[in-house]
C-alpha cells in the first residue's frame, strides 16, 4: 500500500488524467494577484485564476476574501510598478520621491488599501519586488549599502502612508459636509477662547489645501537627515535629475 501511495505521489498520472496526489501546489497572495493582471483586471474571475494557477477556487479566497479586495491589490501593485526605478543620471533622492508620490496616489485612489494595511492583509507581497528594484539601483548606482537602503524605502513608506491617512481623513470630512477648516473653527469655538493659544494661532495660518503639499515639504527634510548622515548635500529639486 505505502510502495503504491509512493508511486502514485511521484507520477502525477498515476491516478488518471488531471488527478492531483500529494502535496497541493503551492499558491500565495502574490501569485493570485499576479495571475490577475496577466489575465486582465476587466473581466478576471476567481475560476480562470484557479485554472491558471492549478488549484480549487476555494483555496483563493484563503488569501483574498473577494474580487474587490483582488483588484483593489493588483491596482496598487500596478500604480507602484509605474514608477519603478530607474536610477541612471538622477540624484537617489529624486528615486526615493518618485516612489512615495506612488505609494501616497495609491492609497489616496483606493483608501480602502489603507484598512487592508492596519489588518494586516496588505503584506510584503505588495511591496516586495519594488523594494529589490529600489535597493538594487541604490547599492549599484549611488553606494548604498543593502541595509542603509532598506532603512531609507522604509522610512518613505511610514512618512507617505501617513500623509496619505491625512489626505483620505481630510477627503472625507468635505465629502461629509464640514470642511477640515470649519471643524477647527468649530473646535475651538467650544473651547474658551484663552485656551490653545498656540494651536489657534498656528491653526490660523493652516490651509486646507497645504495640508496635501506640506507632506512632501517633510519628506524633503527627511531625505536631506538621509543626506546629511552620507555626508552630502541633498541638491534643489530641479538638479535632481541631471545628477
Amino acid at each position: 500500500m505505502r510502495s503504491t501511495r509512493r508511486k502514485a505521489e511521484q507520477d502525477p498520472g498515476a491516478g488518471g488524467a488531471g488527478a492531483r496526489v500529494g502535496r497541493p501546489p503551492a499558491v500565495s497572495a502574490q501569485a493570485i494577484v499576479a495571475a490577475a493582471i496577466e489575465l486582465g483586471l476587466d473581466t478576471v474571475t476567481f475560476k480562470q485564476i484557479a485554472d491558471r494557477l492549478g488549484v480549487a477556487q476555494a483555496t483563493l479566497y484563503r488569501h483574498v476574501p473577494n474580487r474587490d479586495e483582488l483588484v483593489r491589490l493588483a491596482a496598487f501593485q500596478l500604480t507602484l510598478a509605474r514608477r519603478l526605478p530607474e536610477g541612471q543620471h538622477e540624484h537617489w533622492s529624486a528615486l526615493a520621491e518618485r516612489y512615495a508620490e506612488s505609494l501616497f496616489e495609491a492609497f489616496v485612489a483606493e483608501p480602502q488599501l489603507i484598512a487592508e494595511l492596519s489588518r494586516g492583509r496588505l503584506g510584503p507581497h505588495a511591496e516586495i519586488d519594488i523594494l529589490e528594484q529600489f535597493l538594487d539601483v541604490l547599492t549599484r548606482e549611488h553606494g548604498f549599502s543593502a541595509e542603509e537602503g532598506a532603512v531609507l524605502f522604509h522610512s518613505v513608506g511610514m512618512l507617505t502612508v501617513g500623509a496619505a491617512s491625512a489626505a483620505i481623513g481630510l477627503k472625507a470630512s468635505i465629502q461629509n459636509g464640514a470642511s477640515w477648516q470649519q471643524l477647527v473653527q468649530r473646535t475651538l469655538v467650544e473651547r474658551d477662547e484663552r485656551s490653545l493659544r498656540l494651536s489657534r494661532r498656528v491653526l490660523g495660518r493652516v490651509g486646507e489645501s497645504s495640508l496635501l503639499i506640506d507632506w512632501r515639504s517633510a519628506l524633503r527634510t527627511m531625505l536631506a537627515g538621509f543626506a546629511a548622515a552620507r555626508g552630502e548635500m541633498l541638491p534643489p529639486p530641479a538638479a535632481r535629475r541631471r545628477q
